[in-house]
């Protein structure tokens, strides 16, 4: 099966729950979106915003499910990398 890339453009707070990432996102109206991925769908997450927030518990989750993190400067230019060490066959 293919994994998903997820691009993160927008301020947002990122975490684990049940398993999965949750996307809560800030709106005009002082309410709040939030959205759940399902760590084992994901491939690669891009953040590409400076007021992004992300848990511990959600990188080694990701890490844990072979995902690469990626993350960007302010020119919008990958500037990390943050990939797992243990090794896997796929």
């Amino acid at each position: 099966m293919m994994k998903r890339m997820i691009y993160i453009g927008n301020p947002a707070y990122l975490s684990l729950r049940f398993k999965q990432m949750e996307v809560r996102q800030p709106s005009d109206d002082r309410e709040t979106t939030v959205r759940t991925i399902p760590i084992e769908d994901i491939g690669v997450v891009l953040l590409d915003h400076p007021q992004i927030t992300i848990t511990h518990a959600l990188l080694g989750a990701l890490l844990e499910n072979n995902c690469a993190v990626v993350t960007c400067s302010v020119t919008h230019m990958p500037s990390g990398l943050l990939l797992p060490l243990d090794g896997h066959t796929l």
